[in-house]
C-alpha cells in the first residue's frame, strides 16, 4: 500500500454517460504516472514489524518509550540467510541503559515528599504501598547520563550474539582494517563500543575512534540546536524548549492526559489531582527503575494503570515524532549521511570485496531514529496528532519498539547464489521492503532504490534552508494524496 503523511481533497471530475469507465481509466494512467515517479524520487515505505501487537510478556509494564528495555522488543531469535554468506555487516547501535540526566536525578529524588502522602482510600496493595514507603533512589550526580551494569549486560550480549550468528564476519582479527569502529564522544556510548567490541571479539579495546567536531554521519547537532540526545521527555518545562511541539502541549492538556492525573490521584487516595510535572517524575522513576532491573515491579510503577502508561508512551510518541520523526519533513534530511555511508560502503564491497567486514557505529536515539527514518520505516498512513490517540493505537511509530535502549539498526550484505542481496534489521527483526515485498533483496535493486536520496545535494547538506527539504515531498503529496483516497475507497 501507498503511504504519505500529507493529505488533500479529492480534485473535482466531469463524468459523462459512462462514469465509472472513465474514472477508471483516468485512474489507471495517474496510478501509473505517480508510480513511476514514486520509484524514480525513491518513496519506498519499509515495514519492520506489526505494531498493533505486543510482545508476548507476563509483564505489563515493559514498553516505556525510549526508556524500554532492549529484550522486551528484540529478536527472540537469529534469522539466517540460505545460500548466502554474510559479506559485510553495517551496525548502527544506541548505547546500553543508562542513568538519568542530573534533572531528571533531582526530580526523581524529590518523590520522596508524595511517599508518606497515600492514604486509607488509596487503592493499592499493602506490599505496593510498603515498597513506595521504603523506596530511594540511589543515584548522586556524578551518575548522571552514565552507562549501568545494566548497559554494559545490554552490549555486551548484543556482541556475543552477532559474533555467534555471523562467524564469517567475526573469524577475522579485530583491526582497523577489517572493523571500522565510530562512537559519539559522550562516555556511555564509548563505553557502550568498548563493551560490545570486548565480548564480539574477547580482547580490551581502549582507544575507541571518537567522531571528529565536522562529522554528519552521527554529529545530528550540528544541524539542530544541542541538547542532551537522549533526555527529551523529564517534564512539561523541558518541551518548552520546542515551540513546534504544539501537538505534544495539546495532548498534555487534552482528556487522555487529564484521565491519566485523576487515575494517579485516585489510586494513591488524594482528594486533589496530582500536577503533570509530578505523574511524569513518577514515570520516569518507573521506567528508568524498569530499565535498571528488567525482572523487578518498580515502587512507583504500582500507581499506573496499563491504560494509563499506553497514553504516556504516546505522548512519548509524540515528542519523538515531530522532534526527530516524520511530524518535521527536515528530520528526513537528519539521517541522510549514515544511509550515504551505509550505500558507500555496500557499493564498494560489492564491487570489488575490498573493505572492512564490519562497520559498528555508536550513537543516541536521535541517530536510530533518523536513519529509520530516511529510509521510510514506520511511517503511519496518518499523522500522529493530539486528537487520534485512539486511532494510532496500532500505530507504526512506536518509540518502543524503534529506540529502546541499545536499540540498532543493522544491515547485511550477503553474498548468494545468484548474487549480492541484503535485509535490513531493526532490533534484529527482519524488515520488509513494501515496495518489493522483500526481506532478502538483490543489493542492485536497493542501491538503485536508494540512489536518489544518497545523490542529493541535501544529502551532504550543502543548502543550509530547511525549505528544501519539504519542496519535493509537498509537490508528491499533491499527486499522490488523491490516488491515495480513491485507491482506498475502490477497494475498501
Amino acid at each position: 500500500m501507498l503511504r504519505n503523511r500529507y493529505f488533500f481533497v479529492l480534485p473535482f471530475y466531469k463524468f459523462d454517460s459512462q462514469p465509472k469507465l472513465k474514472l477508471v481509466k483516468a485512474m489507471k494512467v495517474l496510478l501509473l504516472t505517480v508510480l513511476a515517479l514514486l520509484l524514480s524520487l525513491n518513496l519506498a515505505k519499509c515495514q519492520s514489524y506489526d505494531s498493533g501487537h505486543r510482545h508476548n510478556t507476563d509483564d505489563p509494564f515493559s514498553y516505556f518509550g525510549s526508556k524500554t528495555t532492549y529484550d522486551a522488543v528484540s529478536a527472540k531469535q537469529d534469522f539466517t540467510q540460505p545460500n548466502c554468506n554474510p559479506a559485510q555487516l553495517w551496525l548502527l547501535s544506541r548505547h546500553g541503559t543508562r542513568n538519568p540526566a542530573n534533572a531528571i536525578i533531582d526530580k526523581i529524588a524529590k518523590l520522596n515528599e508524595y511517599k508518606y502522602k497515600i492514604t486509607e482510600n488509596s487503592s493499592l496493595s499493602k506490599d505496593e504501598i510498603e515498597a513506595i514507603h521504603t523506596w530511594q533512589l540511589n543515584l548522586t550526580q556524578t551518575d548522571s547520563n552514565e552507562l549501568n551494569s545494566q548497559g554494559v549486560e545490554d552490549m555486551s550480549s548484543l556482541g556475543l550474539r552477532l559474533q555467534q550468528s555471523y562467524a564469517e564476519i567475526f573469524n577475522e582479527p579485530y583491526n582497523s582494517g577489517n572493523f571500522e569502529v565510530l562512537s559519539s564522544p559522550k562516555s556511555r556510548c564509548v563505553n557502550s563500543a568498548y563493551n560490545f567490541l570486548k565480548s564480539a571479539f574477547n580482547i580490551n579495546i581502549t582507544n575507541i575512534p571518537i567522531i571528529s567536531g565536522d562529522d554528519i554521519k552521527l554529529n545530528m547537532s550540528k544541524f539542530r540546536s544541542s541538547r542532551d540526545e537522549d533526555d527529551t521527555i523529564g517534564g512539561s518545562n523541558m518541551d518548552e524548549r520546542y515551540g513546534y511541539l504544539e501537538e505534544l502541549r495539546k495532548f498534555q492538556h487534552g482528556e487522555e492526559m487529564q484521565r491519566v492525573l485523576l487515575g494517579v490521584s485516585k489510586t494513591m487516595g488524594l482528594n486533589y489531582t496530582l500536577s503533570l510535572d509530578t505523574v511524569l517524575v513518577m514515570y520516569e522513576s518507573c521506567r528508568y527503575e524498569k530499565s535498571w532491573h528488567v525482572r523487578s515491579h518498580p515502587a512507583w510503577c504500582a500507581v499506573f494503570s496499563q491504560d494509563d502508561l499506553d497514553v504516556l508512551e504516546y505522548r512519548e510518541d509524540l515528542h519523538y515524532y515531530y522532534s526527530t520523526g516524520y511530524g518535521d519533513s527536515f528530520n528526513e534530511r537528519l539521517g541522510c549521511p549514515v544511509i550515504k555511508d551505509l550505500v558507500a560502503k555496500f557499493r564498494y564491497k560489492s564491487r570489488t570485496r575490498l573493505g572492512p567486514k564490519g562497520v559498528f557505529y555508536f550513537a543516541h536515539s536521535s541517530n536510530i531514529l533518523g536513519a529509520i527514518v530516511r529510509l521510510g520505516f514506520a511511517r503511519d498512513l496518518w499523522n500522529l496528532t493530539s486528537d487520534n490517540y485512539d486511532k494510532l493505537r496500532g500505530r507504526q511509530w512506536r518509540t518502543s519498539y524503534l529506540s529502546p535502549f541499545a536499540s540498532n539498526l543493522m544491515v547485511v550484505l550477503y553474498e548468494c547464489l545468484d548474487g549480492y542481496k541484503v535485509t535490513f534489521y531493526v532490533n534484529g527483526n527482519p524488515a520488509v521492503v513494501e515496495q518489493y515485498g522483500c526481506t532478502l533483496c538483490p543489493w542492485q535493486v536497493i542501491s538503485n532504490m536508494l540512489d536518489p536520496i544518497v545523490s542529493s545535494p541535501s544529502c551532504t547538506f550543502q543548502e543550509t534552508s530547511r525549505a528544501v527539504s519539504a519542496v519535493i515531498p509537498k509537490v508528491i503529496a499533491v499527486i499522490v494524496a488523491p490516488v491515495i483516497v480513491l485507491v482506498r475507497s475502490l477497494f475498501l
